[in-house]
């Protein structure tokens, strides 16, 4: 009589039997871990900005008094969150998620809801997918046609006028290809083609749009912002109105998780503590004792979800005739809805903010590493100049690490508490995906999310010796702090502002009336126009707010649009009338006393007609 198999063996037997089950899935949920990371990935490495232990890179000012338009450098707005969001949070989305659960049970047909909730989502989907799409757009761009890159032991960098590559020792290569493809031997029509592709491509403009008091918009757009903005428009009418496929929805919530991701922040370690923690808690009472997060993931088809097919399990009758039974029974399999499998958007977004916040603190960590190297070997406390740390996909692939320049070189800094913390989440999704086979019911997510991230996240602190920078690091912005400070100095400098304003005034008003009353003995129209110039100048400055009177004001002004050769007259300048939105050239003259008097040309021929001017013919 055979002896009954011991623990172990039974634990073994179970563990080939769920394998064997589980095998045919095991696509499907490569799929979900695979999706799950990107956007957390993706949207950590675009959320990099400036951080305290950093000083900030000084700006180049254009003409204009705007700074220099470079988006990787520009600080994005972030939401920070507070402890007392660890409270609000679960409560809020308790409430939300019970309201949809009692409307869709009074509904009985969540047509109606779905096509409400699908509108919403469309507006706020469309700004995501526009931000997610120019960013993958720009990567792309990078990899194809890049700044730079190193072939032969040598660094080749782009010279867009003279339309070729140049190495360091001052040879050229005309093929717009990095690597070996510019090795390839193309058509110079083609050629010609790709650098005039290139040069749109890389095109800046400057976007200006003002609507009297309400709205102000001053940004730099690239051609890829409008392809963006089509493709989205595209992707979203269709999502809305026509049909919802899966990798359309999955498209438009990796575009919410990777836009949320950006403008997000816990502040602090201890605050996403809270926050995770807090909704830890609420994730496995919705799931496990209430039928709420269930039916409303099922019920309703909007995009809060990823969805990924699970196998048909239909098999190709081979030898089949058509129209026999086999393959009558094949084509019935694939007319079947097929069954997804699915992930909220909160599995993502909650956890992917700790692993953002994971990635900042590295990069803080990195730049307070080299203060305090450089206070040691040179003396020097001063903080080390902020170099971006995003973008230039394509130039760190095609060039080797040897010939980086030190922008490069900013951007691939340690990332040891990334590294932890995507651990973390991936052995807590894994263990989601097995618990959810075996016991064959939907499982809460963060039940296991949230202890693999914060585990990981605090232990890497804990082994390395950084519990104390990484409780002190904040996020809070600076300019939050200064609050307080600004408004009791603004209340005693005030009435010292206003009477020095009113100096001012009155200074200017004298040496301007001086000018004038000289200008009138020889000329009173010219001196009526320069009255009118001054006073529209003063108004400017003194009340910028009502500067501009005109309603509707919008621009676009190309940055290869502005001459090469500028005058060389240092009394010619061009100025914008703020007053009446009207660009004009101006001729800066200066009087005895240094005033700056605005005038148009006013010579003369010795017939007294305007120079340039010619007779009509009778």
């Amino acid at each position: 009589m055979a002896s009954e198999p011991g623990p172990v063996m039974e634990l073994l037997g179970q563990v080939a039997y769920h394998y064997e089950s589980m095998r045919p899935l095991l696509p499907t949920y490569i799929h979900l871990l695979v999706s799950a990371i990107f956007p957390i990935y993706t949207a950590a490495h675009a959320s990099l900005s400036r951080p305290p232990s950093a000083a900030p890179k000084k700006s180049k000012k254009h003409a204009d008094g705007d700074a220099e338009g470079d988006d990787e450098d520009s600080p994005t707005r972030i939401e920070s969150l507070t402890p007392s969001d660890a409270i609000l949070f679960p409560v809020l989305a308790g409430i939300t998620l019970a309201s949809l659960y009692f409307i869709l049970k009074w509904l009985q047909d969540p047509a109606w809801l779905n096509w409400v909730l699908g509108i919403y989502f469309s507006q706020i989907g469309l700004f995501f997918a526009v931000k997610f799409l120019k960013d993958g757009l720009s990567v792309v761009r990078s990899f194809m046609l890049p700044n730079e890159y190193s072939r032969s032991g040598m660094l080749w960098k782009v010279d867009q006028q003279q339309r070729c590559f140049r190495a360091d020792n001052g040879t050229r290569n005309s093929s717009p290809f990095p690597g070996l493809a510019g090795q390839i031997p193309l058509p110079s029509s083609l050629v010609h083609s790709i650098w005039d592709l290139r040069a749109i491509l890389y095109t800046k403009a400057r976007l200006e749009f003002h609507l009297h008091e309400l709205i102000t918009i001053k940004t730099w757009i690239e051609i890829l912002d409008v392809l963006s903005l089509v493709l989205s428009g595209s992707i979203v009418y269709v999502h809305t109105f026509v049909s919802k496929p899966w990798f359309l929805t999955n498209f438009l919530g990796f575009s919410f998780c990777y836009g949320s991701l950006q403008f997000m922040t816990p502040t602090t370690a201890w605050t996403g503590t809270l926050v995770l923690s807090a909704l830890f808690f609420y994730d496995i009472y919705f799931v496990f004792f209430t039928p709420m997060m269930v039916t409303v993931a099922t019920k309703l088809d909007v995009p809060i979800k990823l969805l990924f097919p699970r196998p048909d399990g239909c098999v190709f009758p081979v030898g089949a005739p058509e129209g026999s039974a086999a393959m009558e029974e094949y084509l019935q399999c694939l007319a079947k809805k097929r069954t997804m499998a699915m992930l909220g958007l909160g599995d993502i977004v909650v956890p992917g903010m700790m692993l953002a916040f994971a990635l900042r603190f590295d990069l803080y960590l990195y730049y307070l590493r080299q203060s305090k190297k450089g206070q040691q070997l040179e003396g020097d406390a001063s903080k080390p100049t902020y170099v971006s740390a995003t973008g230039w996909w394509g130039e760190r692939f095609w060039t080797s690490s040897r010939l980086w320049s030190k922008e490069m070189k900013a951007k691939r800094f340690p990332k040891p508490y990334l590294r932890a913390t995507i651990l973390g989440y991936l052995a807590g999704m894994i263990v989601t995906v097995v618990v959810m086979q075996v016991a064959q019911h939907a499982q809460p997510a963060l039940l296991y999310l949230v202890p693999g991230v914060l585990l990981s996240f605090w232990g890497t602190a804990l082994v390395k010796g950084d519990l104390k920078e990484l409780w002190n690091y904040s996020e809070q912005p600076e300019g939050d702090d200064k609050e307080a400070k600004d408004a009791k100095g603004e209340k005693g400098s005030s009435a010292a502002t206003s009477k020095a304003r009113k100096a001012s005034i009155e200074d200017k008003a004298t040496n301007n009336g001086a000018v004038i009353s000289q200008t009138e003995t020889t000329n009173p129209v010219r001196a009526q126009e320069t009255k009118s110039t001054i006073e529209t100048q003063d108004t400017a400055k003194t009340d910028p707010e009502n500067a501009c009177r005109r309603l509707v004001h919008f621009s676009i002004t190309l940055l290869g649009s502005v001459p090469e050769t500028a005058p060389t007259d240092k009394n010619y300048s061009t100025k914008l009338v703020t007053g009446k939105e009207v660009s004009e050239k101006v001729m800066a003259n200066k009087d005895g006393e240094g005033n700056p008097v605005l005038a148009t040309s006013w010579e003369r021929r010795d017939d007294g007609e305007p120079l340039g001017k010619r007779a009509r013919k009778s």
